[in-house]
């Protein structure tokens, strides 16, 4: 029997897959896929890792297509035929900055937000600009107090 988190990963990539129009680099997409997988093995393969899908995998889906989306963009602004590894990695920043972002808002978020769990803290990836970036953009809109 497959496991949740295998069902899950391959929704993400056929997402991802479908949001982008150019060929994707075989390799290279492992490469950034790679390191999730261990956030998909731990939040979903366990007793309550349903219910984690189910609230939270809509969101994560969305991330996959925005992530495929922008290495299209990115590629389409080089003038690559096919997607590659910078490519990736320029999405990659933006969606975990939006990640980083919401998670500010959602505390469960940021354990999604990095792949493992200690390069939350190291960051291995520059977000800030792609955070400042999105900040100016698309300010995220803030909650309405009641009372």
């Amino acid at each position: 029997m497959r496991k949740s988190s295998d069902f899950a990963f391959d929704e993400c990539v056929t997402e991802l897959r479908a949001a982008c129009r150019l060929p994707i680099d075989e390799s290279a997409l492992e490469t950034v896929l790679g390191s999730l997988r261990y956030n998909f093995e731990r939040h979903l393969d366990h007793p309550t890792g349903g219910k984690r899908w189910a609230d939270h995998g809509q969101r994560v889906r969305d991330s996959a297509r925005h992530l495929g989306a922008f290495a299209n963009f990115f590629a389409n602004h080089v003038g690559a035929t096919v997607v590659g590894l910078d490519e990736l990695t320029s999405a990659f920043k933006v969606i975990r900055a939006d990640c980083t972002i919401q998670s500010s808002a959602s505390p469960l978020a940021s354990e999604f937000c990095c792949s493992p769990p200690e390069s939350c803290n190291e960051a291995p990836l520059d977000t800030g600009p792609a955070e400042d970036f999105l900040a100016a953009l698309a300010p995220r809109p803030r909650l309405a107090r009641v009372g």
